[in-house]
């Protein structure tokens, strides 16, 4: 399926970068060509991403990491960390668990707080976020409602702190399909 779409994909990059010279009107050849010139992209690592991104000078920055399956420990696999997603983060007022409703303990709605704001992450998980000093929860938008599976000793969702002149590093990980 994934050759199916990156044909297309590589071929229409390569009428719109005026590039036919590099074209034939042979199938074969043209699907060589779009592997090769697949093989030989620069892969970005989540660093790379982040520094591609606008950069900000006080607010919160990181990455949003999908989870799922079997995550047991095992000598022959090592622990995954997860892969990043492209979501929606939604950035609230800091929110006790008093002030929504929560379903299987890790989905939120009928938030009572205000949303300050909400950023979509980059195709790798990659985020950053300007904000102003002060206390905020995080929640990710899923088909079940607003994730978030962190909880301080407050029983606040997913607090995360802003101080004046500091960006906070922040790594979202959804792990609802997950199993341990």
């Amino acid at each position: 399926m994934e050759k199916l779409l990156v044909l297309p994909l590589a071929l229409l990059f390569m009428q719109c970068n005026g590039s036919k010279s590099s074209q034939s009107a042979n199938p074969q050849e043209q699907t060589e060509q779009a592997n090769t010139q697949q093989k030989q992209a620069p892969v970005a690592t989540a660093e790379q991403a982040q520094d591609q991104q606008a950069p900000i000078e006080q607010g919160i920055a990181g990455i949003v990491l999908w989870q799922a399956g079997n995550q047991m420990p095992s000598p022959d696999a090592p622990p995954s960390k997860g892969r990043g997603v492209q979501r929606t983060l939604y950035i609230y007022e800091l929110t006790n668990s008093n002030q929504a409703k929560t379903t299987d303990g890790v989905f939120h709605t009928n938030i009572q707080t205000k949303l300050v704001t909400q950023v979509t992450t980059d195709a790798n998980g990659n985020f950053a976020v300007s904000l102003k000093p002060g206390k905020y929860s995080l929640f990710s938008k899923e088909e079940k409602g607003l994730f978030a599976n962190l909880f301080d000793g407050e029983m606040n969702i997913y607090p995360v702190e802003v101080q004046q002149g500091q960006v906070t590093q922040v790594e979202f990980l959804i792990n609802y399909q997950a199993s341990y």
